[in-house]
C-alpha cells in the first residue's frame, strides 16, 4: 500500500508537470540545507533536536498564462523531490527478553535517523521586484517514502538478544509513508545581471508530519506496544540553492 501510494503521487506531480509546462513559466533548480528535526507524540520521551541533511530538486511554473490577473503573475506551483533526514534524539524502549512485561531497557539519548524520499507540491506567491530581488511565500502538503532507519548509527538489533540467530532491522519498526504540511518563504536573488537566467535562492520552512509512522508488526514482541502508538515528524528546514528560469 505504501508503495503505491508513493507511485501515485510521482505519478500525479509528473502529470502536473507536463499540463502546467504549455502555459507557464519555468524554473528548475538544485538546493541543499539543513534539517533542524524533532518527532512529537506520546510515544516519544526525552526527545530533543536533531540535525539532518535535505538535498533536492525543484520545478516550479509560474501561473500567469493561466490566471489573468495581477494575481495570477505573482503565483505559481513547485513540486520538489529530495531526500530528506528526520528523527530526534531520544530514548529508545525494549524489552530485556522476547517475552512480553519482562523488565524493559532504555537506552538513554539515542540518535533516531530517518531518511526519507520526500516529494513536497507547494503554492508559491511572490512579491517584490521579478527582475531583482523578490520573496515568496509558501504552503502545500508533501508526501514521503522510508528509506533508512538507525538507532545510534547502527541499523538493526538482536530479535532475541542472540547475535547468533535472527537479526531485525530498526527500519521494520516503522511505517514506509509519511504525509504532512509544508509552510515557509524564501528569497531570489538574480546573479548576472537583471536579464540573467541565474538566481541564489535561500529558503526556510517548517514541516509538520500528520500520520504515525510507528507500526508494531507481527514478530516484534520484544518492543513496548506503547513506544509506536504515536510518532509524527517535524523538522524546520534551512535550505540555499541555485535556478535557472527557462523562459527568462
Amino acid at each position: 500500500m505504501t508503495r503505491n501510494y508513493f507511485k501515485t503521487l510521482v505519478i500525479a506531480a509528473f502529470l502536473i508537470g507536463i499540463a502546467t509546462t504549455s502555459f507557464a513559466q519555468m524554473q528548475i533548480g538544485g538546493r541543499l540545507g539543513l534539517n533542524m528535526a524533532n518527532l512529537r507524540g506520546e510515544s516519544i520521551q526525552n526527545n530533543s533536536m536533531l540535525m539532518g541533511y535535505n538535498v533536492g530538486v525543484s520545478f516550479d511554473y509560474g501561473l500567469k498564462d493561466l490566471i489573468k490577473s495581477d494575481f495570477g503573475e505573482k503565483f505559481s506551483i513547485g513540486i520538489e523531490v529530495a531526500a530528506s533526514q528526520k528523527g530526534a534524539t531520544t530514548d529508545y524502549l525494549f524489552y530485556h527478553d522476547t517475552i512480553p512485561n519482562s523488565p524493559v531497557d532504555t537506552v538513554k539519548g539515542a540518535k533516531q535517523v530517518s531518511t526519507y524520499i520526500e516529494i513536497p507540491i507547494l503554492a508559491k506567491y511572490t512579491f517584490g521586484d521579478p527582475k531583482g530581488v523578490h520573496f515568496y511565500a509558501e504552503a502545500g502538503l508533501y508526501v514521503a517514502s522510508l528509506f533508512g532507519l538507525t538507532i545510534n548509527g547502527d541499523v538493526w538489533r538482536d530479535h532475541d538478544q542472540n547475535p547468533e540467530t535472527d537479526r531485525r532491522k530498526y527500519r521494520e519498526e516503522y511505517t514506509g509513508f509519511d504525509y504532512g504540511f509544508i509552510v515557509g518563504g524564501g528569497v531570489l536573488i538574480p546573479i548576472g545581471g537583471r536579464r540573467s537566467p541565474w538566481l541564489i535562492s535561500g529558503d526556510v520552512r517548517y514541516s509538520m508530519g500528520f500520520t504515525n509512522i510507528g507500526e508494531l508488526k507481527k514478530g516484534t514482541t520484544d518492543i513496548p506496544p506503547e513506544q509506536l502508538n504515536d510518532i509524527k515528524t517535524s523538522a524546520l528546514s534551512v535550505l540555499v540553492g541555485v535556478v535557472y528560469k527557462l523562459n527568462n
